[in-house]
């Protein structure tokens, strides 16, 4: 496999991303209740077929699909035919379908001209990594993190999971994961008086610094400090993403820079890889050394990807306060789960943005830093270690990961499920039920450590940034982080942390891939999901209050429209806050659904 993206983009790759897209499409728009195409037969394999009518008379679409639980539906992509004037095409191309489907959607000229570019710059990455070569599950389940987190098909809910706009073709050749290229950030210095630095109590900021930039280059950064005249300890220092510093910080930070409030020291020497986020950086040259979060100013998955410095200036103490909520739990110790800290962080804030009454996110988040302790210090010898994201990846044999995971542990794929679930659901059962804490669990957010291929626990990052807390737990938050940062759980009481951040944000994926390419069934991995939460409850009786108050069992929850963000809710107007999708309507619960089943068997 040709592990650098190239140049060009072909005709049949093109028109392979298209289909592939056109079906996540689909499916994704049917689940949000956006595409409601008309059943018109069963056919002889057992599939659904379908014909969706457009917003142009002389244009329709026919595909045939599978249905999933928690109203899901595999499309089956080969199967989308456009009929255009009674003729059918070989071709599909999703930009064109959502014109198509405007008056349909109620699309202003605004949002339809938006969404199309980040259909475009998503298609243009689906098409180069084809152009690349997919690995197989095989070489994949043995392959290093980086390896692994490199070869990453995007969040498998946002259609446009790669629009990445404001990247150039250049760029995403250079920072997109997928292209598997290293980087160097750049240091600044930051006047005290515009920027400043939180982190844990225990951390010494000059050996910090030390620690980060290496010894023999912060001395040299303290030099030219000097030799401009300036005096040390008025400054921090702040690494940015090279990216940021060309399109955004010289132009909209040039008072700053030229008065010296803010002075470019240089590359750094450490050599770093960028993760799926893009803006989160593993060092490469020191792996055991922090990740480094920096602002990458793009529009990415609904939001543009700076660094909040209301969330950077309380995340080492929000880490500080969790790991004290957990350190003694004696569970979570025998489980062995991580919580990765975040363990230091600069702000600096645009003196006349920053003056703006409710300015536009954005322009509050254009430079800071943070670090956050790697998960390389808590791998044993004998462990391997992927991101949760990975176990949705089907080669293009259509071999599951999981499946080559199973393989090469000598397991059934229900005892790797079994594992797997006892190793990342459980722990999460736990920091609710006990702990009324909710992190946002989702394929990106975890690591899962295997050894042999079977899965041995979980590392949990960025639960700092999304933090949710019952109302018990509010109550228990120290005065200094009750400000509104750390969101209430609903007032409804249901888990959606466990019924839409696992259950349908993965597990619907997860359990739909293996079905579909394993004959694994789908109720069968229901089952096994149920096994694990009752198995869980049978061995924690005494928060049989808690099981009842905040109930898994619900028949049904709120669907989370994260599509239709764009599209219905919220257009592209950035006036206002961190955009948030939807919460509305109901989604069937398969565990509710599961559960009836067993009980009326049992009748």
């Amino acid at each position: 496999m040709n592990t650098n993206l190239k140049n060009t983009v072909s005709q049949e790759n093109w028109n392979q991303a298209n289909r592939n897209l056109m079906a996540k499409t689909i499916a994704e728009l049917m689940h949000e209740e956006l595409l409601k195409p008309v059943v018109t037969f069963e056919d002889k394999d057992g599939y659904t077929v379908f014909k969706l009518e457009t917003g142009l008379e002389n244009i329709t679409y026919s595909f045939r699909g599978q249905e999933r639980m928690m109203d899901y539906w595999h499309i089956d992509k080969d199967s989308i035919t456009k009929t255009e004037n009674g003729e059918d095409l070989s071709s599909v191309d999703v930009a064109a379908f959502f014109l198509e489907m405007q008056s349909v959607f109620d699309l202003d000229p605004y949002t339809i001209a938006r969404y199309t570019e980040e259909l475009l710059h998503t298609l243009y990455c689906d098409a180069l990594i084809l152009s690349r070569g997919v690995m197989s599950s095989k070489d994949l389940a043995d392959a290093d993190y980086q390896t692994v987190e490199h070869n990453m098909t995007g969040h498998p809910w946002v259609i446009v999971n790669k629009s990445r706009l404001g990247f150039s073709p250049r760029d995403l050749k250079t920072f997109a994961p997928e292209a598997d290229e290293n980087l160097k950030v750049i240091w600044l210095a930051s006047h005290k008086s515009r920027s400043s630095f939180q982190s844990l109590e225990h951390i010494d900021r000059e050996q910090f610094y030390r620690s980060e930039i290496g010894d023999l280059l912060y001395n040299e950064f303290q030099q030219q400090l000097i030799s401009e005249g300036k005096i040390v300890e008025d400054y921090h220092f702040i690494p940015v993403h090279p990216w940021q510093w060309e399109h955004k910080l010289q132009i909209h930070f040039a008072g700053d820079i030229a008065s010296g409030l803010l002075i470019q020291l240089g590359e750094g020497s450490d050599t770093y890889s960028p993760q799926q986020s893009i803006r989160t950086l593993f060092n490469v040259d020191h792996p055991k050394k922090r990740y480094l979060k920096t602002a990458v100013s793009i529009l990415s998955t609904g939001n543009i990807r700076g660094l909040s410095p209301k969330q950077m200036k309380i995340a080492p103490a929000i880490t500080d306060w969790v790991k004290g909520l957990i350190k003694d739990d004696a569970y979570l110790e025998n489980k062995e789960t991580i919580f990765l800290g975040e363990e230091a962080a600069i702000t600096y804030l645009h003196p006349q943005y920053g003056a703006i009454a409710s300015v536009p996110y954005q322009y509050n988040e254009f430079l800071g830093a943070l670090w956050r302790e790697s998960a390389e210090n808590y791998l044993k010898e004998d462990e391997q270690m992927v991101t949760m994201a990975s176990l949705l990846y089907v080669d293009e044999n259509g071999v599951p990961l999981v499946q080559a995971f199973a393989e090469k542990a000598g397991l059934s794929i229900e005892k790797w499920i079994e594992s797997y679930l006892d190793a990342y659901l459980t722990p999460l059962l736990h920091i609710y039920y006990t702990h009324s804490l909710c992190v946002t669990p989702h394929g990106e957010n975890i690591m899962v450590v295997l050894k042999n291929g079977v899965p041995q626990r979980i590392v949990i990052k960025d639960f700092v940034d999304d933090i949710v807390l019952t109302t018990e737990a509010r109550e228990k938050l120290p005065a200094h982080l009750a400000d509104g940062l750390i969101q209430s759980s609903n007032k409804e009481n249901i888990p959606l942390f466990i019924l839409l951040g696992v259950f349908d944000a993965f597990f619907r994926y997860l359990s739909n891939a293996l079905h579909t390419y394993s004959d694994f069934k789908e109720e069968k991995f229901w089952e096994l999901v149920h096994n694990c939460v009752e198995n869980y409850k049978a061995e924690n009786t005494h928060l049989q209050e808690r099981y009842e108050k905040y109930d898994l069992y619900v028949p049904a929850f709120k669907r989370f429209y994260i599509n239709s963000l764009r599209l219905k809710n919220n257009g592209y107007s950035e006036n206002k806050a961190f955009a948030i999708p939807r919460k509305d309507g109901a989604l069937p619960n398969p565990l509710y659904q599961i559960a009836n089943k067993n009980s009326a068997a049992a009748v």
